[in-house]
């Protein structure tokens, strides 16, 4: 599908909403019907569009785990917003995210109402068909944006309809959450009656069943955390058996992970080629956002987000901390090693500079993350060429040269999402953005299960299946039997098998553990692998700080263009 959204600019061009206008209205300068939605392939080029418009809300999740306590993120090279603890939700660039969101549903609503035109005039059972499935993954698309807006803006304006121009969009209120939930459950459930399992060709990297039962699934899950906080334990308990029935939905189709799940050698593990672009059409992918690479003006920037000076001249703006390492545990026993000690002295017993501190660890350590001694192939400054491999030591201590690690003060970067390949620039990368893979559905659906009966044999099998990837033992059933301990090991599995993904600050917000996390009054401070202050987090914070952690700032200016929506009350 890559090739086919490069295009979409050419005939979608009046798709392009002013980002000034409440809720990105479509503007009315758009394609004629004169001349556009006369064919199929018209209707597949606008819903393409969609998709177009759907990466630019979801192009950079990983900058989200910058608001975790795992990653630290410095500056941005996106267009969204500062990621760090605290009240991350701020107006300012976040407008960007609810306007993206808004983009995306917009073209999805126009696309929506010209679809169903056009089928009036289709005499043929295949493009009957067809338009089933374009309307199925263009309500999919729309179901991830609301998604999005309901999660971190809470009530929102909805429209399932194109909108009569920016007079009838300043006129709309918010939209009680729950009701927009059902609207969002009711476009996926449409979305999986009509789409297929799976694709090939050019069609891969469309929205699926699958992917539809799973943010069906998500969406039913948050949606119970959500109630449980609120102490609604009925509507709790609904919601996670609909959580559960979506996700086991997908493990019935018994689908293997990457590679079957096997860790790979230890110096060369399984998990790292995930994250690479060739293997980007995995099974256990089930939805993620593309990218089209070099000469499309299409192409992701993961090279220069978590690269350093030396693969292709990234900038090291996402780098793991000293609490990530921490929290790998140990091949031979699969329980956590003694925590790092954060220091300068290399031969220090358990030192965070001592490259022996870290031996025996969860395979995926590597794969993720580099740490002092350990090395990368160098790429030229264009990604262009490979050249020799060079050791990462944080900070040049005896004046050699090392990896370049840029401003990135965490003492450690990343190794996921890396490419060790020449050809493409920095900002020219195919690789796709992963938005859900098995492994999330499994360990959904193990919270889930686990909410409602306690661990099982099953649930247990599940994260066994993901630890093995990691060359980890199987869990101690004993020692997990209950479920605050079970769901203590669901966790631990995000955190490592998720991490770089987007996933922790949204799991922090629908579990509110902010205030566990960061307790009042004395927060956290972040240091690097040497023992230097980085960053306070929530330090001496006011609570409002942590209720604007849990809900984000309507952009003021929607409110001043439409005094009816009503600002979130963490921002009065």
């Amino acid at each position: 599908m890559k090739r086919y959204i490069s295009m979409v600019g050419i005939v979608l061009v009046g798709l392009s909403a002013c980002q000034k206008d409440l809720l990105d209205q479509v503007p009315t300068t758009q394609l004629s019907a004169d001349l556009f939605w006369k064919t199929t392939d018209d209707a597949l080029f606008a819903v393409n569009g969609v998709y177009d418009a759907n990466r630019t809300t979801f192009d950079r999740e990983y900058y989200f785990d910058g608001a975790g306590e795992f990653v630290h993120t410095r500056g941005t090279s996106n267009n969204q917003g500062t990621y760090n603890p605290g009240a991350i939700g701020s107006s300012g660039n976040f407008g960007f995210l609810w306007g993206d969101c808004y983009r995306t549903i917009n073209r999805a609503n126009y696309v929506l109402q010209n679809i169903g035109t056009l089928r009036a005039n289709l005499r043929s059972e295949s493009d009957q068909a067809l338009m089933n499935r374009l309307v199925g993954e263009v309500r999919f698309l729309r179901a991830l944006n609301y998604f999005r807006l309901i999660d971190l803006w809470g009530d929102v304006p909805y429209f399932g309809r194109r909108l009569n121009g920016n007079a009838e969009a300043y006129t709309l209120t918010r939209t009680p959450r729950a009701v927009v939930k059902d609207s969002i459950l009711a476009d996926l459930s449409y979305a999986a009656s009509v789409l297929p399992d799976n694709y090939t060709g050019d069609n891969l990297g469309r929205a699926s069943k699958l992917a539809a039962w799973g943010f069906s699934g998500k969406v039913n899950l948050y949606w119970a955390c959500w109630m449980k906080n609120q102490n609604n334990a009925g509507e709790a308990q609904k919601h996670y058996a609909a959580a559960a029935a979506d996700f086991k939905k997908i493990i019935d189709k018994n689908i293997p992970l990457f590679r079957n799940g096997e860790p790979g050698p230890a110096d060369n593990p399984n998990y790292w080629h995930l994250f690479q672009y060739f293997n980007e059409y995995d099974p256990e992918i089930l939805f993620s956002v593309q990218f089209g690479g070099p000469l499309l003006n299409q192409g992701e920037e993961m090279q220069r987000d978590f690269g350093s000076r030396n693969t292709g001249n990234g900038q090291v703006w996402v780098a793991p901390t000293y609490r990530l390492v921490n929290r790998y545990q140990l091949t031979s026993t699969g329980d956590f090693a003694p925590s790092v000690v954060l220091s300068r002295n290399t031969t220090l017993a358990n030192s965070a500079t001592n490259p022996r501190s870290y031996v025996g660890r969860d395979y995926r350590m590597r794969a993720t993350m580099l740490w002092d001694e350990q090395k990368m192939l160098r790429l030229t400054t264009d990604g262009l060429n490979v050249q020799d491999s060079i050791t990462f030591r944080f900070g040049n201590r005896d004046g050699i040269t090392f990896i370049n690690y840029d401003g990135a003060p965490a003492g450690y970067i990343f190794r996921k999402w890396i490419r060790q390949t020449g050809g493409i620039g920095r900002s020219d990368g195919p690789q796709d953005m992963y938005l859900m893979r098995l492994p999330d559905v499994w360990l959904m659906y193990a919270e889930a299960v686990n909410e409602l009966s306690g661990p099982t044999a099953e649930l247990f099998g599940l994260l066994d299946k993901i630890r093995r990837r990691g060359n980890l033992p199987p869990l101690n059933q004993t020692k997990f039997s209950n479920k605050d301990e079970f769901f203590k090991a669901i966790e631990q599995e995000r955190i490592v098998e998720l991490v770089g993904e987007g996933h922790r600050f949204f799991d922090i917000r629908r579990w509110r553990k902010a205030e566990e996390i960061w307790p009042m009054p004395s927060g956290q401070v972040l240091y690097d692998s040497q023992g230097t202050r980085i960053r306070d987090e929530f330090v001496n914070a006011p609570i409002r700080d942590y209720q604007r952690y849990y809900q984000f700032q309507i952009p003021t200016g929607e409110i001043e263009v439409n005094p009816q929506i009503i600002q979130n009350e963490p921002w009065f």
